[in-house]
């Protein structure tokens, strides 16, 4: 009996005489002994015959192949069902649901720092203004509009972002207190987060004070390493550096007992140094959390990163080697933990950014967008009207199907279904539409993704 080999099969060498295939778009796996996996790898037109395999036992060879099939990595030539499969998980990009809102309080910055994709966009001519506590209410009250016709959603995420949000305390204070009144009328899940994505160094004890009112509350901090390598590009626009800031400002939080995440954007000052960054997070900052960010396109990014193709590949493997390390230490990385946690799940990771459909963008004047970074040109954003529902508006649909799910040059990449599709706006920044790929992505994609097996392999066969 003859079976054709699934075109989403991939051969994953563990080095150890073992062998993985893979199922790129289910995410199925079987390890096989390499003897086996060249059997199966050499055949003409990925077919191969039941009697390839006589030297086995008849009970191995049963087994063998009722594994592969069950995983889908290979099937009967009557009854190819894996181009089936990828229509039907494409059709999960139908589903539509909001559950994040970024509220952006003011796109304004008290910071220049070398590398933002935001601020570095904005014209000269540009009138920065601040969210008003009515724009703050119209947000959140869509949000939770929105959320109530999101199926599946099991933790809402309200984000303070700007610009730097701290900029604007009164709408960082009300939004607080309003979501705080929704959870106890009922209105919004108990436990949706808030999270501050702030640069920290206008943290003060009144801020603390709001802050302390905040439940299940994440702080996120940009800090890029030690005073040396911070002060490269986190600065201010008197070039002054704001390690020592963002320092102070730690130790306040620490002080009043408000746990900090950090965020780490790579560049070509910390990223030969990310291994002794990560020790020095948990060691001396003792983070619970940390995530890495990669540079986005923007016009001055070649200043801060160097080589594209190098900065990809070199980022990628360090990513790697940081996880290990956190790994050992119970620190989560965001950055990667998304794909492990679809690998060892194996469910689907349609979308990297929830800018894919998922979530609200509020700009300081009240329009609505999908990506925060385009803010500055508002293009994606919309001033809505009273019967605005973005689960039916044109442009949360396009978006919500920028997956590479629905993109054909992915279909044939190891990384397909854990991916997420990187940033669509670093995307069109670099080739000019959101449907080509996110370069310094697609190579963190395809990296992590056979690290996590060849580790499954390592685990799996001692």
């Amino acid at each position: 009996m003859n079976f054709r080999i699934s075109d989403f099969c991939h051969f994953v060498d563990g080095d150890n005489g073992f062998v993985a295939l893979y199922n790129s778009l289910t995410l199925g796996v079987v390890i096989v002994k390499k003897e086996i996996a060249n059997i199966l790898q050499n055949r003409n037109e990925r077919v191969f015959s039941v009697s390839g395999f006589d030297f086995l036992p008849s009970n191995d060879r049963e087994v063998l192949l009722k594994e592969l099939q069950r995983h889908k990595l290979c099937f009967s030539l009557n009854q190819r069902t894996d181009l089936e499969d990828y229509l039907q998980i494409q059709r999960g990009l139908d589903c539509k649901k909001i559950g994040i809102l970024y509220l952006l309080t003011t796109d304004a910055c008290n910071l220049a720092c070398r590398y933002c994709f935001i601020e570095s966009e904005i014209p000269h001519n540009y009138q920065f203004t601040k969210m008003t506590p009515e724009t703050v209410h119209f947000g959140i009250d869509l949000f939770v509009k929105s959320l109530a016709k999101s199926p599946g959603i099991k933790e809402p995420q309200i984000i303070l972002y700007g610009g730097e949000p701290l900029m604007n305390l009164a709408a960082v204070k009300e939004a607080i207190s309003y979501i705080n009144q929704l959870k106890l009328h009922h209105k919004l899940p108990e436990n949706t987060s808030i999270t501050l994505n702030t640069n920290g160094v206008l943290i003060n004890k009144e801020v603390i004070e709001i802050l302390k009112q905040a439940k299940n509350l994440n702080i996120a901090i940009s800090l890029d390493g030690n005073q040396e390598i911070n002060d490269k590009c986190r600065i201010y626009h008197s070039g002054l550096g704001t390690h020592d800031d963002i320092m102070r400002a730690y130790q306040l939080l620490s002080d009043n007992g408000i746990g900090v995440g950090f965020c780490c954007t790579i560049n070509k000052f910390n990223v030969d140094n990310l291994e002794e960054i990560a020790k020095w997070f948990v060691e001396e900052l003792r983070a619970s959390s940390v995530g890495f960010n990669m540079l986005i396109e923007s016009y001055n990014v070649d200043a801060v990163r160097g080589n594209a193709e190098e900065y990809a590949e070199k980022t990628a493997q360090k990513i790697i080697n940081c996880f290990k390390y956190f790994r050992e230490k119970g620190v989560y990385e965001d950055r990667i933990m998304r794909k492990v946690n679809a690998f060892v799940d194996s469910y689907i990771y349609y979308h990297d950014c929830g800018g894919c459909g998922q979530q609200l963008v509020i700009s300081p004047d009240g329009m609505i967008g999908v990506c925060q970074g385009y803010c500055a040109n508002r293009k994606y954003f919309v001033k809505p009207d009273k019967n605005f529902n973005p689960l039916n508006h044109p442009i949360w649909d396009l978006w919500r199907h920028r997956s590479p799910l629905f993109m054909p040059q992915c279909r044939s990449c190891i990384a397909l279904s854990v991916c997420g599709g990187g940033c669509p706006y670093s995307a069109e920044q670099r080739h000019g539409s959101i449907w080509e790929m996110d370069d310094n992505f697609c190579v963190h994609a395809k990296k992590t993704t056979e690290f996590l097996i060849k580790d499954l392999i390592q685990q799996s066969v001692k």
